[in-house]
């Protein structure tokens, strides 16, 4: 009812534009990753990424969990739904994995692990796994706390600085 209230569009009409509820919650995963989580993490995917935007990263996320503690409370919508359908099998879980892995890559890419090679490649790629996780356990955080998920995410960067 919410989302035919919003569109204005019928129960009808939504099911034709995209088949199931399950489609249509996929494809605002899907925009919400785009227009969203994109922006955060693009600055890390570039060629030319490094350790700064890993901390800017974490310093963005700071900003946002302060900027407006009452919204940032509600988490990040991959995040939740990550929470929710983890141990699924549809295409959620493998949207899910892909997210987790994009944030891996992100991280990884950032840190120069692409081009290292040996311990400090070990090094890079042991920093990006521990990162993505964190990344994704703030954002449970923010959820109890945004002011101490702010703070952790503060935190993070100050230890990211000292690599």
């Amino acid at each position: 009812g919410d989302v035919e209230n919003a569109t204005g569009l019928s129960r009808s009409s939504l099911y034709q534009a995209f088949g199931s509820k399950e489609a249509l919650f996929d494809a605002a995963l899907d925009d919400y990753v785009a227009t969203f989580m994109g922006p955060l993490l693009r600055p890390m995917e570039s060629a030319s990424a490094g350790r700064v935007d890993v901390e800017a990263f974490f310093g963005n996320l700071a900003e946002r969990f302060r900027g407006d503690p009452d919204e940032a409370r509600k988490g990040c919508l991959w995040v939740n739904s990550l929470a929710e359908f983890s141990g699924r099998s549809d295409p959620l879980a493998v949207n899910a994995d892909a997210y987790r892995q994009r944030l891996y890559d992100a991280f990884d890419n950032a840190l120069g692990g692409r081009t290292l090679e040996g311990d400090a490649r070990t090094v890079a790629q042991r920093r990006a796994r521990m990162l993505a996780a964190t990344a994704l356990g703030l954002w449970l955080a923010v959820r109890i706390d945004a002011d101490e998920a702010a703070a952790l995410c503060e935190a993070v960067r100050a230890e990211v600085r000292s690599w």
